[in-house]
């Protein structure tokens, strides 16, 4: 039934995600996120959590329409939004992200930027596509430094769709320029000694990689590189192959690699970090859910992916 309901992109389907994101954050706000302090009243109790419940569902709805335009605008899926599924369910599993405003708006504009440069296959507007696309990675370095990785992928969809112009490198420097100009000027230019104290650290902790590589964290990235192999070799043994999902795949499977590397780097210690592998980690899982050719397979999955938050909360309240 609920592979069924998922097959079809329709509004009900948003409906049903965003009352899902709801219940995910209200449950890390009443057992694992937000306590009632001692000096705290209960009007102020409840209007902190109405506000932290607000933000995160304020940030993170808009971010699964944006995903599901990204989706259809390419053609990555056919009609289903197994993806937007697989990605709630990772925030509902991962849900210390919910406490990080800085990483949630970060991640909204590296999305906007993911988006312009998966639309350089139809070779329309390049140059404006790849403008934009910086301009959109260097705003969600304002949130989150380490976000400048993202500009690694920038060669590598140059290279895929247009290598032999050279005036994107041109449009690159010049978005740079602009940002650092509207930066200086609106930002800080009123107390830059405070902004350089707090923005662009570049911060990390190279003894904390060992702890931020968890058994969960590897069964997180290990998964999806299994299914990633999956989705690999059914592609290539298809009769037909559409060189544009291939290469879409391609620049998803690097995004993942970046994700991952923000998680290593990033000098918070908890999973928030760990959201930006959540769209194109989303995407793979999806990409298997679409290939099972059974109806019961596809249940299963789901079915099992939906239950692991709520295993999670009750291992957490168990040893807690």
């Amino acid at each position: 039934m609920i592979s069924h309901i998922f097959s079809k992109t329709k509004p009900v389907n948003f409906l049903l995600l965003s009352f899902l994101l709801a219940v995910y954050i209200l449950s890390f706000e009443g057992f694992i996120g937000i306590g009632l302090q001692d000096n705290q009243g209960i009007g102020a109790y409840f209007m902190k959590n109405l506000g932290f419940f607000l933000k995160a569902l304020g940030i993170l709805v808009p971010v699964l329409f944006l995903i599901d335009f990204i989706l259809k605008r390419n053609k990555l899926v056919l009609t289903h939004s197994y993806t937007l599924f697989f990605f709630v369910v990772f925030c509902g599993f991962f849900s210390s992200i919910f406490m990080n405003t800085a990483v949630l708006l970060a991640h909204f504009f590296v999305l906007l930027g993911l988006r312009r440069l998966l639309s350089l296959k139809t070779k329309q507007r390049s140059r404006k596509k790849v403008f934009e696309a910086c301009l959109w990675f260097l705003v969600a370095s304002y949130f989150y430094d380490w976000t400048l990785l993202y500009f690694l992928l920038l060669p590598t969809v140059i290279f895929i769709y247009d290598k032999n112009n050279p005036r994107y490198w041109s449009l690159i420097l010049w978005a740079i320029l602009i940002y650092a100009a509207l930066l200086w000027g609106f930002v800080i230019r009123s107390n830059p000694e405070s902004f350089f104290k707090t923005h662009y650290l570049f911060n990390y902790q190279p003894q904390g990689f060992s702890a931020k590589i968890s058994p969960l964290i590897m069964v997180f990235y290990g998964s999806g590189a299994l299914v990633l192999l999956w989705n690999y070799s059914r592609k290539a043994s298809a009769k037909v192959a559409s060189l544009g999902r291939k290469n879409s795949l391609a620049i998803l499977t690097l995004t993942g690699f970046l994700g991952g590397l923000l998680y290593l780097f990033s000098p918070f210690d908890d999973y928030s970090a760990l959201l930006f592998g959540f769209f194109p980690m989303a995407f793979l899982w999806s990409n298997t859910t679409e290939l099972l050719p059974k109806i019961w397979q596809k249940e299963l999955l789901l079915w099992g992916f939906l239950s692991a938050p709520l295993w999670g909360l009750i291992a957490y309240l168990v040893q807690n």
